[in-house]
């Protein structure tokens, strides 16, 4: 038996930009993929504006979109819970591309993806039953995954700090690391931050943010290792070794602690259906 969804209204808008996103994401992706080896990044020094990153967006980000949209439209309260993660993380991933990549007609691209990622999303968390996901979730250990979150996000803060301290006085350095930076410091660490704290408290919206912020950290991982590996094969932006262990070990950590916040729901949850 099937009951109302939890965010109490048919998802249609969602899906519609929903899928609009991930059309951008195939015409940003395709058309650097398409360019010369140079084009359309130029120069760039950053992992993730580069051949790479698009190729990477495309098999991975793509997919992770797409995925949850299906299975919430199916009435899974998993999928619905990741779909927010997977916009969130699109929205994270082509702020550097503002930022960084030579200004084009892609800009316009970026400019779409970034704008409607972060508008559905807080659409769509603002229309889900935070309590209802909260007693689902109610057998998950919310201090330690909490504090998982928060260790996660310091690790950020420390690594970006280094990173940062090492670029001033750099021209080349700080060209390379301020739009990750900008990314990392005003969108993807705070989050998490925040996240983790909320969860730590048992508060509602942080079982609604779990599942979508470990996805995020562990897709961020992915992302960055398949994206060095492309360039580091071709001629793009140089990765060292340590650098994309460090990235693969936060992101395999992420991932397990999806799996086992995920394996904790209550069974019995009964599921919900968005058509109207």
């Amino acid at each position: 038996m099937t009951q109302r969804p939890p965010n109490g209204r048919a998802l249609t808008a969602a899906y519609a930009a929903s899928l609009l996103v991930g059309i951008g994401i195939v015409a940003a992706s395709a058309s650097g993929l398409a360019s010369g080896v140079d084009a359309p990044y130029g120069d760039s020094s950053l992992v993730l504006v580069s051949r790479g990153a698009d190729a990477a967006n495309l098999v991975f980000v793509l997919p992770i979109l797409l995925g949850p949209m299906w299975l919430a439209q199916r009435g899974s309260l998993t999928g619905l819970l990741l779909w927010p993660g997977a916009l969130f993380y699109t929205l994270y991933a082509y702020v550097p591309y503002l930022i960084g990549a030579p200004f084009s007609g892609l800009f316009f691209v970026h400019v779409a993806l970034v704008t409607i990622s972060a508008f559905t999303v807080i659409g769509l968390v603002a229309t889900i039953d935070a309590e209802t996901v909260r007693r689902r979730w109610a057998a998950a250990p919310a201090r330690a995954m909490g504090a998982a979150l928060v260790v996660i996000a310091i690790a950020a803060y420390v690594g970006l700090t280094i990173t940062a301290i090492g670029a001033f006085g750099d021209p080349a350095g700080e060209a390379a690391t301020r739009p990750l930076a900008v990314a990392d410091w005003a969108l993807g660490t705070p989050v998490l931050l925040v996240g983790g704290a909320l969860l730590w408290r048992r508060l509602p919206l942080g079982y609604v943010a779990a599942p979508g912020l470990f996805l995020v950290s562990g897709l961020g991982g992915v992302v960055f290792v398949a994206a060095a590996a492309v360039d580091n094969l071709g001629s793009g932006p140089q990765t060292e070794a340590a650098v994309t262990a460090v990235h693969l070990v936060i992101s395999l950590v992420s991932l397990a602690l999806l799996a086992f916040f995920l394996a904790r729901a209550r069974p019995s949850a009964p599921r919900f259906d968005d058509r109207r």
